[in-house]
């Protein structure tokens, strides 16, 4: 199991992309930063904390830091995108300046369809900021951000838009339910076989079909569930590390400090240590 953790950016980044055909995510990852993430052509499908969601041209994931996503692409065309990151102090003023619940009602919802009439006027707001953000001149931070600003106000707004709902066959339902029903029971002596049966699907079948749905194995993600959890505690809590490890559903000690390690890139004491330097 691996993760990427700490493909981190100095405070924004942009980026348009065309993918190949069935490329795939060689590796899951999360990041501590801001991801919005729009679909230009193609069709993928974005597997987000423990949901599936099928995105099409016009469509917006908009990812808070620190949510593991993973993304497939599906078919036989090439699919284009663009990328929008930055970090949380790169965007400081505009979260001071609109309140805390108008900045996490750009994120209510995780995809969010553009409506026709304005992907136009989306399309040209991203291609500024991808201009702006390749000019040098003194104007060009602040313009930069101008267009940045523009566009959280626009996906505020369209929040406040009717959706269709996400139709998924019964069998990726049956999966999304498998996987709120590991997010949920994670501190358990969970097993396949007590995943496959919330699913209604035998060990084998669901086994294969989480793996194909959502781009992970099922005891791949039911460790990034716990550790997840565990680097919450170690930052929060003096908890020791055993207890945490216990709480956390790890019922080997040394298991834990291993798979922390290896995902983590450091020991959990250490990681503790390096939390509180930074608070």
């Amino acid at each position: 199991m691996k993760y990427l953790l700490y493909n981190k950016i100095n405070d924004f980044q942009i980026d348009r992309l065309l993918r190949d055909a069935h490329f795939q995510m060689s590796e899951a990852h999360y990041h501590p930063y801001y991801e919005l993430y729009y679909l230009l052509s193609g069709q993928c499908r974005m597997f987000v904390g423990h949901t599936i969601y099928y995105v099409f041209p016009g469509d917006f994931i908009l990812l808070p830091p620190k949510v593991l996503h993973k993304t497939l692409y599906e078919t036989h065309r090439p699919a284009e995108r663009f990328t929008v990151c930055f970090t949380p102090e790169y965007v400081k003023e505009y979260r001071q300046d609109c309140g805390s619940a108008a900045w996490e009602h750009i994120f209510s919802r995780t995809k969010l369809t553009v409506p026709s009439t304005r992907q136009e006027e989306f399309l040209s707001l991203l291609s500024r900021i991808q201009k702006e953000s390749a000019c040098a001149d003194p104007y060009s931070s602040i313009q930069k951000k101008v267009y940045l600003y523009e566009l959280f106000t626009l996906l505020g707004r369209c929040q406040n838009l009717k959706q269709e709902p996400q139709m998924l066959d019964h069998a990726e339902a049956a999966i999304q339910t498998a996987a709120r029903y590991i997010y949920e029971h994670y501190q358990d002596n969970l097993t396949l076989e007590n995943a496959a049966e919330a699913a209604h699907m035998s060990p084998t079948y669901f086994s294969r079909k989480f793996k194909e749905s959502t781009g992970f194995g099922f005891k791949e993600y039911l460790n990034h569930i716990r550790l997840e959890e565990a680097a919450h505690l170690l930052s929060t809590t003096n908890a020791s590390v055993t207890e945490i490890a216990g709480i956390c559903g790890f019922s080997d000690g040394n298991y834990f400090g291993d798979a922390f390690k290896k995902v983590f890139h450091v020991s959990p004491l250490q990681y503790r240590k390096s939390g509180r330097q930074e608070t």
